[in-house]
Parts: C-alpha cells; sequence; structure tokens
C-alpha cells in the first residue's frame, strides 16, 4: 500500500501585502513620475486612493501592494528621492 507523504505548514516567504501610505511630494518632484517609477522599478502593484496637488506641495494617498521587502525597498527609495513617506492609519480611506 502506498504512502501519503505527511502534510507540512509551510510559511509564505514572499507572501504578498498591502500597505496604505502618504507621499508628500517637494516642488521639484510634483511633475515627476513617480507612481509610475515606483511599480516600474520594483515589484509593486499601486493604487492611487487621493491626492491634492498644487504647484508647491502634492499629497497622495496610495495602496502598495507587494511582498514585505519590496515595499520597503519602494519606499526606502522614495525617500531617497526627496519624498516623505507616512503610514496611513488603518480603515481611513477604505
Amino acid at each position: 500500500m502506498a504512502q501519503t507523504p505527511p502534510t507540512r505548514l509551510s510559511v509564505q516567504r514572499g507572501a504578498t501585502i498591502k500597505e496604505r501610505i502618504y507621499l508628500t511630494y517637494p516642488p521639484h518632484l510634483i511633475k515627476e513620475p513617480m507612481i509610475y517609477e515606483l511599480g516600474k522599478r520594483f515589484a509593486l502593484r499601486t493604487n492611487l486612493r487621493g491626492a491634492n496637488i498644487s504647484e508647491t506641495m502634492g499629497l497622495v494617498a496610495l495602496e502598495v501592494e507587494g511582498t514585505r521587502a519590496e515595499i520597503d525597498r519602494g519606499i526606502a527609495w522614495l525617500r531617497a528621492a526627496g519624498v516623505t513617506v507616512e503610514p496611513i492609519e488603518k480603515n481611513v480611506i477604505e
């Protein structure tokens, strides 16, 4: 009689998560395609939830989906470029 291999619980390394963040752009980055570049440079899916843009500042509510590592890398890239990144409190823009 053939034996069935034992089942194992596996931790999903690299499981995707969603995170909501506010991006505050300085004036020199307002016209730059930062969200496009974020999705192109990193394995992230972006969902624009809201935005308020003027000539002097840009504020964007963004949902990003990807692995924890890719989200962290993408946020680090945004910050290095001069974008302020802050978490959105849970359920603010459901």
